[in-house]
C-alpha cells in the first residue's frame, strides 16, 4: 500500500495559496519513473512561480504542481527504463514547470512523482532523503553556469581522475549556496582553482567543498581582494548565485586576464517577497528596480567588454553531455564520496502541509543551509493509523 491515499500540494491558479487534495498516481511512460516521494528541498523559484508565475512562467497550466527537487524510492518503471528498478532509492530533478515539459504530474510536491530516467541518480545506501533532496537543481543550475558553452563553457569535470588544480581560476560569488556549494566542486572537479565569496563564518564550508581561496563578501574591498588572488592567471569566468552581486562580478571579470564571462543565476534585486494579493504597489516599486538593474548591467558589461548570460537551471538535461550528468558524474561521484552532499538540510516541517510554512522560513533567510519538507513512510503512516 503505498499511499493513503495519494496527495499533492496544488496551485489552483495563479498567486493563489497551496491547496492540499487527492491525487491520482501517473503511469512512468518510455523513459520515466515513478517516485514514492520521501523528501522535498524547497527553492527560492517556488515561491516566485507561486506568487509572479504569470511574469516568469507564462505558459504554465493550472492546476499545477510546483517543486524540482526530491528524493524517494522508485515504485515502478516505464518501457526502456534499465538503470533503475522499484525499491531503488533515487534523488531526482523534477520537470512539472519546465516549459517544454509542463505536467502537474511531474512537480515535486506531491507523495508520487514522475521523473525522466535521464534526471534521477540512485543513492549511496548512507545518505539520508532529506539530505539527498538538496542536490538536484543546485547541482544541474551549477552544471548549466558553468559548463554548457552559452554560459562560461569551462572545460568538463573529470570523473576518472578528480583534476589538480590549475593555475586558471574560477569566481564563484554565493559559495554558502546549494547552487555555489555545488559549483565550487564542480568546478574544481574540472581541474580548476575556485575562489569562493562567502561570509567569513561559512569559509570553512567553502574550503570543505574545495574552495582554494575564499574571501569575505561584505568586506568594501572584496572585488580587489578577488583580483589580487586570481593574480596574473586567467579568470575562466564568474558564476554569480547571490541577487546583486552580477555588478561585481562583471567588474572582476573586466579587470582580469581570461574569458571575460558572467553567468549569473540570479538577479539584480530580490524577487522573494512578492505578496499573492493586492501586488500592484509590490510591482510598481519592484518591476522598474528590476528593468533598471538589468539595464544597468548589461551597460557595464559592456562598457568592460564582458559577456553575461542568465542561466536556466534545468536547461542543462537538454544538452546532450548534460542529459547524462546525473547518470555519468553525479551517481558514481556520490557513490565514491568524491562529490558532497552540501550545504547541510534544515528540516522545516513534515508533510506535504509543511510546505507553505516551508517557503516562508525560506523567504526569511538561511546561511549555508537548505530547507527541506520530510514526508512520512507511507507504512509507519498506515500503521500509525491503525493503532488509534
Amino acid at each position: 500500500m503505498p499511499f493513503l491515499p495519494p496527495r499533492a500540494a496544488l496551485l489552483r491558479a495563479a498567486r493563489q495559496p497551496l491547496r492540499i487534495d487527492e491525487t491520482a498516481l501517473a503511469t512512468p511512460g518510455p523513459g520515466e519513473i515513478l517516485v514514492r516521494n520521501r523528501a522535498i528541498a524547497i527553492n527560492p523559484f517556488d515561491g516566485i512561480v507561486q506568487s509572479l508565475g504569470s511574469l516568469v512562467t507564462p505558459w504554465l497550466r493550472y492546476p499545477a504542481v510546483l517543486g524540482t527537487d526530491l528524493a524517494g524510492e522508485v515504485l515502478a518503471v516505464g518501457p526502456g527504463v534499465s538503470r533503475f528498478a522499484p525499491g531503488d532509492r533515487v534523488l531526482g530533478l523534477a520537470l512539472g514547470v519546465e516549459k517544454t515539459v509542463n505536467r502537474p504530474a511531474e512537480g515535486a510536491f506531491q507523495d508520487g512523482v514522475i521523473l525522466r530516467e535521464a534526471c534521477a541518480a540512485r543513492m549511496p545506501s548512507g545518505l539520508g532523503f532529506e539530505q539527498a533532496a538538496v542536490l538536484p537543481l543546485a547541482f544541474a543550475t551549477a552544471a548549466c553556469g558553468l559548463f554548457l558553452s552559452e554560459h562560461l563553457g569551462l572545460r568538463r569535470p573529470s570523473l576518472d581522475r578528480m583534476r589538480e588544480s590549475s593555475s586558471d581560476a574560477v569566481l564563484v560569488w554565493g559559495a554558502a549556496t546549494s547552487v555555489g556549494s555545488c559549483a565550487i566542486q564542480l568546478a574544481a572537479a574540472a581541474g580548476y582553482r575556485v575562489i569562493a565569496t562567502c561570509s567569513a563564518r561559512n569559509f570553512d564550508h567553502a574550503r570543505r567543498l574545495g574552495a582554494a581561496t575564499c574571501v569575505d563578501y561584505h568586506d568594501p574591498a572584496a572585488a580587489t581582494r578577488i583580483v589580487d588572488a586570481v593574480g596574473d592567471a586567467p579568470l575562466a569566468g564568474a558564476l554569480c548565485v547571490a541577487a546583486g552581486a552580477g555588478g561585481a562580478c562583471i567588474d572582476i571579470a573586466g579587470r582580469c586576464a581570461g574569458a571575460r564571462r558572467v553567468a549569473m543565476a540570479s538577479v539584480p534585486i530580490s524577487l522573494t517577497d512578492a505578496p499573492l494579493t493586492g501586488q500592484l504597489r509590490w510591482k510598481l516599486g519592484r518591476l522598474p528596480r528590476l528593468a533598471l538593474g538589468f539595464a544597468r548591467l548589461a551597460l557595464h558589461a559592456r562598457r568592460l567588454g564582458v559577456r553575461t548570460s542568465s542561466i536556466w537551471g534545468t536547461a542543462v538535461v537538454h544538452d546532450a553531455w548534460g542529459a547524462r550528468l546525473f547518470e555519468n558524474f553525479l551517481e558514481p561521484a556520490l557513490a565514491s564520496g568524491r562529490f558532497q552532499v552540501a550545504p547541510e538540510p534544515l528540516v522545516a516541517g513534515i508533510g506535504l502541509e509543511s510546505i507553505p510554512a516551508a517557503m516562508q522560513r525560506l523567504a526569511q533567510g538561511v546561511s549555508a543551509r537548505k530547507v527541506v519538507v520530510s514526508l512520512p513512510d507511507p507504512a509507519v503512516e498506515a500503521g500509525t493509523a491503525m493503532s488509534r
